[in-house]
């Protein structure tokens, strides 16, 4: 069966685009399983094997699904198979409405819910300060990097490194540096470490909005082209 020349140049258009695709849900596959892989690193000690986990199988998953249907997009473009494209339609079509009802999900819900569940995580987290060398070691990078302490404030560290005491890391630094002796009300940072991920998530949600579409119109384009491609098929 051979195409139409308009329909030859959708064909690889939509093929070229495809493979664009395909190598970007390798490299999103590849996080996903470095991050099962890592479960026992200093972030998921931080934020919670259960949390850390399920934001590296969805990954992994969303990886594996873009590979496996912009591979079958190719397939089906270079062939001309009336039946691969038909499949890739079907795909598209489930990926779209599970893309569309996740963004109408977060604009709903917000990220007000995962940052409760990440402020829950770091809260447990916290209690373990002193028997767990990962999680200090993942507290102590937190907050000298961030120049935070605790989760909503210093005083979070009162019952578990004594009373008007936080933890070195919480300490501010000198112009050359040098770490400042501190206390919970000298010296120390004043912050907590959870209201930057709230600024985080209040200033990007537009973003993460934007993508969302970005990435329906994408889908939707996928589907229309497929289906003009199929009708070239003669």
């Amino acid at each position: 069966m051979a195409m139409d020349g308009c329909g030859s140049v959708v064909k690889y258009v939509f093929a070229v685009a495809n493979l664009v695709i395909f190598l970007g849900g390798c490299v999103l596959l590849g996080v996903g399983i470095a991050g099962l892989a890592g479960q026992t690193s200093e972030v998921s000690r931080l934020l919670g094997t259960q949390l850390y986990t399920g934001v590296a199988v969805i990954i992994t998953i969303a990886g594996f699904l873009i590979v496996a249907i912009s591979f079958l997009g190719c397939c089906g473009a270079f062939k001309e198979s009336k039946c691969l494209l038909g499949t890739f339609f079907v795909m598209v079509l489930i990926l779209f409405i599970l893309v569309v009802a996740g963004a109408i999900a977060g604009f709903v819900l917000g990220g007000e819910r995962l940052v409760n569940n990440i402020d829950n995580e770091m809260r447990e987290s916290l209690q373990i300060y002193n028997e767990d060398e990962y999680v200090r070691r993942s507290w102590d990078v937190l907050q000298s990097h961030f120049q935070c302490c605790g989760v909503d404030s210093r005083r979070d560290w009162q019952v578990i490194v004594g009373p008007g005491r936080v933890p070195n890391s919480c300490c501010r630094t000198d112009r050359s540096g040098k770490t400042l002796a501190c206390d919970a009300g000298r010296n120390s940072y004043d912050r907590g470490c959870v209201r930057f991920l709230r600024e985080f998530v209040e200033n990007h949600s537009g973003l993460f909005g934007g993508i969302a579409i970005g990435v329906a119109i994408l889908l939707l384009a996928s589907m229309i082209c497929s289906c003009f491609i199929m009708k070239s098929i003669f």
